[in-house]
């Protein structure tokens, strides 16, 4: 039996994949309210529900740390001329400022 509930937690699936931040600002609330007011619900019912639930928290974790990564990216940006490289062993490094010289041919 589908839902109002699974309806909305398919959509707010829809904007997370998508981004739509303001779609998920709108549903947040709606997806509460709803949750709270569910009635009684049959056993596999339920269970589809929290799936659903689950699958879109993992989604909403990956946005967030997709979220902060650019934000940290904008800092690092923002900071100021610099050049991140990567040695033999995947090891990062970041030379700044006066580090940052490219080689001249003669």
């Amino acid at each position: 039996m589908q839902t109002p509930l699974d309806d909305l937690l398919d959509q707010t699936r829809d904007a997370l994949v998508i981004g739509n931040l303001a779609a998920l600002a709108e549903l947040a609330p709606r997806v509460g309210a709803l949750a709270e007011s569910l009635p009684q619900v049959d056993q596999p019912t339920a269970e589809r529900l929290r799936r659903k639930a689950d699958r879109n928290a993992r989604l909403l974790q990956a946005a967030t740390r997709g979220v902060r990564a650019a934000q940290q990216r904008f800092r690092d940006i923002s900071a100021g001329a610099s050049l991140v490289t990567y040695d033999s062993r995947g090891r990062r490094e970041t030379l700044t400022g006066a580090s940052v010289r490219m080689p001249r041919r003669v």
